[in-house]
């Protein structure tokens, strides 16, 4: 498909993803080249495409297999004006709650062995876990009353997350709504509750008109360690841990990723 510089692309970027040849490494790296704009979402599985001012939302995928293996497909083709917006706002909010690539994303892309002819099952990464590169951090989860407004936000988000009576739930937190989140999908979060730990996964941030509430996985069988074992390892107090977030250095992380059993995966951040 033929890309310039400025195109905007959001690909499922998630190992699973890799390895079935369903996105391609090397597609990408030509137009990350070409300084076309693109972001990998590990869930992604939505087709939208705009081209011009005309939409295409189906089933079929961006391929030559889609093409060329006879699958039945179904697609709508839409000019209207309307409907072109919803599907470009659609695309761009993918876009925000995405990651850019980067030459260390992609060089780890490259790395992934592609078995295209083999069946890769499609959920065989726990959810809760990282496919890609990712940083992880460390906060407070500080108690705090909240107004309707978030109360309405955080039960979207259940409503749209939650598994009921499964391995993984949903943790919602108030946030400041005017403060821009630098967490992006899948950074993993040590929370710091008032006597305890929380390992989680940021999902999304959502906000309205004075509210903001950003979502986090959580998963029952994650590894536990108490305050006092985190403060050790990672050479911080208690207090530090109490006060505000932080992004881990090298050396934190690689402490984090051996405590909690964390894939071995490029930061975010290099």
């Amino acid at each position: 498909m033929p890309m310039k510089a400025g195109d905007v692309v959001v690909v499922n970027g998630s190992r699973n993803a890799l390895t079935s040849g369903a996105t391609s490494a090397r597609v990408l790296r030509t137009w990350f080249k070409d300084d076309v704009q693109v972001y990998i979402h590990d869930t992604l599985h939505a087709k939208v495409f705009i081209v011009g001012r005309t939409a295409f939302v189906g089933s079929a995928n961006l391929s030559a297999r889609a093409a060329d293996d006879g699958t039945v497909e179904a697609a709508i083709q839409t000019t209207d004006p309307t409907l072109v917006t919803d599907a470009l706002e659609f695309v761009h909010r993918l876009a925000d709650e995405a990651t850019p690539i980067s030459e260390t994303w992609l060089a780890w892309a490259e790395s992934v062995p592609v078995r295209a002819n083999s069946p890769v099952p499609w959920s065989s990464d726990p959810p809760f876990q990282p496919s890609g590169p990712y940083d992880v951090w460390i906060g407070p989860e500080e108690p705090t009353t909240w107004n309707d407004e978030q109360q309405a936000l955080a039960a979207e988000g259940k409503r749209t997350h939650h598994v009921r009576g499964g391995r993984y739930g949903v943790v919602a937190i108030a946030e400041e709504p005017g403060a821009r989140s630098t967490l992006k999908q899948p950074d993993m979060v040590i929370l710091i509750r008032p006597r305890s730990t929380l390992l989680v996964r940021f999902l999304e941030r959502s906000r309205s008109r004075t509210a903001a509430m950003g979502f986090y996985r959580t998963d029952r069988d994650a590894v536990q360690h108490s305050i006092t074992m985190i403060s050790e390892k990672l050479g911080l107090s208690t207090q530090q841990l109490r006060q505000s977030w932080i992004r881990t250095n090298a050396k934190q992380r690689a402490a984090v990723l051996d405590l909690f059993g964390l894939p071995d995966l490029p930061s975010r951040h290099g």
